[in-house]
């Protein structure tokens, strides 16, 4: 009985382990390369993403930036410049402007609050960054350690590509998240990401970039991450490794029983 009960610790301690991307109450890192949303004020998109931000909360979207929003499809939200005297778990989710609308995130718009913003994450607030162009947010880990060059292509980036473009195509995951097909704005994408490598640390693609306008051809316009800050998902070997393992309990329960069984001729 002994061998048995060791052997649960130790797969449920492994789940947890590598589960953690999927546990329950996690919040999602999403990241934009649109400049639709505040710079052009599209009455389609902007509605669109923050339905997507807010998701089934009634509490606003805590949006960290200056540029005041004409439509959000009538989800609320809250402006400031800073984070001092907020409690973010009155919040379904964080969004960072570029500063003036477009094309550049605020790398220092997070500054003292990394353990604050991952707490919320992990507690279920979700976090989007618009025009996102890599490194780390002060303790909030967005791309594993950060992105590497060459992931993310475009504006301001140093990674190549065109300036902006209008030829991105929703998916069919976004389309499942409540996207349509990106409007033309005249330049409505300024970044793209490499999905080779965030694809990778478990971040899927709703609208794919235009292929004739980055380095690349496998690449996200906004990508979408379900568990908190970069976690991968459990790697198959991993999830095999623990059903072999509840197999053999399983096994083993089995055999005891029948050992343990009373027979009457």
């Amino acid at each position: 009985m002994a061998n048995l009960r060791s052997i649960k610790v130790v797969l449920v301690a492994g789940l947890l382990a590598t589960g953690s991307a999927a546990q329950a109450g996690s919040g999602f890192v999403a990241l934009e390369g649109s400049d639709s949303t505040a710079l052009h004020q599209d009455p389609q998109y902007t509605p669109q993403l923050f339905s997507y931000l807010q998701g089934a909360s009634t509490k606003d979207v805590l949006v960290l930036g200056n540029v005041a929003l004409s439509y959000t499809g009538g989800v609320s939200t809250t402006y400031t410049s800073t984070l001092t005297g907020y409690t973010l778990s009155d919040y379904s989710a964080i969004y960072i402007e570029s500063p003036g609308g477009c094309c550049t995130a605020d790398n220092t718009a997070l500054n003292g609050f990394g353990s604050a913003v991952n707490a919320f994450i992990a507690a279920g607030g979700n976090l989007s960054i618009e025009n996102y162009v890599g490194g780390d947010y002060d303790g909030v880990v967005v791309g594993g350690a950060g992105a590497p060059f060459g992931s993310i292509a475009g504006y301001g980036t140093g990674g190549g590509g065109s300036g902006c473009t209008d030829g991105e195509v929703v998916t069919a995951f976004g389309i499942s998240k409540g996207f349509t097909q990106p409007p033309y704005d005249g330049c409505w994408e300024h970044q793209a990401y490499d999905m080779s490598y965030w694809g990778g640390l478990g971040y899927q693609n709703l609208i794919a970039s235009d292929p004739s306008g980055y380095a690349f051809s496998n690449g996200s316009a906004f990508m979408a991450l379900g568990g908190s800050l970069g976690t991968p998902a459990p790697e198959p070997a991993s999830w095999a490794m623990m059903l072999g393992g509840f197999g053999a309990i399983g096994g083993a329960m089995r055999l005891r029983r029948r050992k343990g069984a009373v027979s009457f001729a």
